[in-house]
């Protein structure tokens, strides 16, 4: 399963989780001990250290006050429930669902919906999803949000239509949702049924003409199901409409750009990268796209170019300038550092930014500038061999020698496995102590660097 979607799922079941979390101590309002029959004085005592035990997050010691009262009553409903949160608390997921199972057994609570989404919690943390799909199908009668729920269980089986059908039971409650949109694509792409959310976005588009989102949606199903054509027909039809919907653009271009019809792939690209209102990722997209046609096809350069210098007029775009600067690095040193710099006023703690930015400053014999990057950069990375080494090798080319050797060392002191790095320190320990007329230590790294580069 790809990350992309794991992440998903883990951020879908993550909502829900939560919510039964603040659920599970709303429920002390459901089951109150005064309710449950004439307790005894002891009973309550020990009922309510319990109760106090877990309010100052002691969950074992709870526990061990609640089995004092099964000892009393052995049948109390209110403690099933207290030591099932308990053990919750605990992560010890087996236990808190044997309890929450002796809750249910009481008529009076086997109905009640709360109970049901602990049990629900308790099998989703247990990935028994039979049983959590159960729970969900029962629970989604009077909380509809649990059809996202099955919806998100579906999908982890495999089961791509019974994922769907959860979603359009929702959707008939509450409405359509970009989030259950997204949602839909992830199950099209991830089932293979390209074919299935193509009939879907294309009713719903055709129903109403204003929903931009269903036909950009459309477009990007057609382009994956290699009818680009089809999806510049829908952009077409929007623009007659006079859509100027930033997303459309981005498909737009992409199926141009699969098209390899080049010039329309220029103009829509150079209107996503100029964008100030899409996310980086979108360009990004775009951008990585036409490189990738750039250098299958001399004649897409000059047109990739060309929407590589108006992306740079856009102010908003880090991700897209550190693209920008990977494609300039082997062309134009300069301009692959102007756009890497960029990126890292907006990224300042990216170190693989930082890394390019030192890497071409040196490239550029820019010593004073590497020094500056280097002290900036050690500011939060003071482990970072690297940036000792760069520094000194820049105080060692500005002839600053003895302040060279320093970092030099330092940076010695934090290389593990990294035997290139170890080679270039000593190489340049060698050169700065020649410099300041110490042969005996310059001899000496000059051995050293033999040795290793054997």
């Amino acid at each position: 399963m790809p990350y992309s979607l794991r992440l998903f799922l883990f951020l879908c079941l993550a909502l829900v989780l939560n919510s039964n979390a603040q659920d599970k101590d709303n429920l002390s309002d459901e089951i109150n001990v005064d309710d449950l029959g004439n307790n005894t004085d002891e009973f309550q005592e020990v009922f309510f250290k319990a109760i106090a035990q877990r309010a100052v997050e002691n969950p074992q010691k709870a526990i061990e006050e609640l089995e004092r009262c099964l000892k009393i009553e052995p049948n109390n409903t209110a403690v099933f429930y207290e030591m099932a949160k308990n053990y919750i608390d605990l992560k010890a997921y087996e236990k808190a669902e044997e309890y929450l199972q002796k809750t249910l057994q009481d008529p009076s609570y086997k109905d009640d919906t709360n109970i049901h989404k602990q049990l629900f919690y308790v099998f989703s943390m247990q990935k028994s999803y039979n049983k959590a799909i159960a729970e969900a199908e029962l629970i989604s009668k009077t909380d509809p949000i649990y059809y996202q729920e099955l919806a998100n269980l579906y999908l982890i089986r495999k089961e791509y239509k019974l994922a769907l059908n959860a979603l359009d039971n929702y959707d008939t409650v509450k409405g359509i949702d970009e989030f259950r949109d997204e949602f839909r694509m992830i199950i099209y792409k991830e089932g293979s049924i390209l074919e299935e959310g193509i009939d879907f976005f294309k009713k719903r588009f055709q129903n109403s003409k204003e929903d931009i989102r269903s036909a950009t949606l459309l477009m990007e199903l057609y382009r994956l199901n290699n009818s680009p054509e089809k999806a510049i027909a829908v952009g077409k039809e929007l623009e007659r409409n006079s859509v100027n919907d930033p997303e459309f653009y981005v498909e737009m271009a992409m199926a141009h750009l699969v098209s390899r019809n080049i010039n329309e792939a220029k103009i829509y690209s150079k209107k996503v990268v100029e964008s100030l209102t899409l996310e980086e990722e979108n360009k990004v997209k775009v951008i990585n796209t036409f490189k990738a046609l750039a250098l299958q096809d001399p004649e897409a350069q000059s047109a990739f170019v060309s929407v590589l210098n108006s992306a740079l007029s856009s102010e908003k775009n880090s991700s897209s300038k550190a693209e920008l600067g990977e494609f300039y690095k082997s062309r134009d040193k300069e301009k692959a550092l102007e756009n890497f710099k960029f990126a890292l006023r907006n990224k300042p703690n990216d170190f693989e930014l930082i890394k390019n930015i030192l890497e071409l400053e040196l490239e550029l014999k820019k010593y004073e500038d590497v020094l500056k990057t280097s002290e900036n950069a050690l500011e939060s990375f003071p482990s970072q061999a690297l940036l000792y080494y760069t520094k000194g090798f820049a105080l060692g080319q500005l002839s600053k020698h003895k302040e060279a050797v320093e970092f030099l060392k330092d940076a010695l002191d934090y290389i593990f496995d990294d035997k290139e790095l170890k080679q270039k320190v000593y190489s340049a320990l060698k050169e700065s102590y020649l410099a300041l007329g110490n042969q005996e230590k310059a001899n000496s790294y000059k051995q050293k660097l033999i040795i290793i580069s054997n």
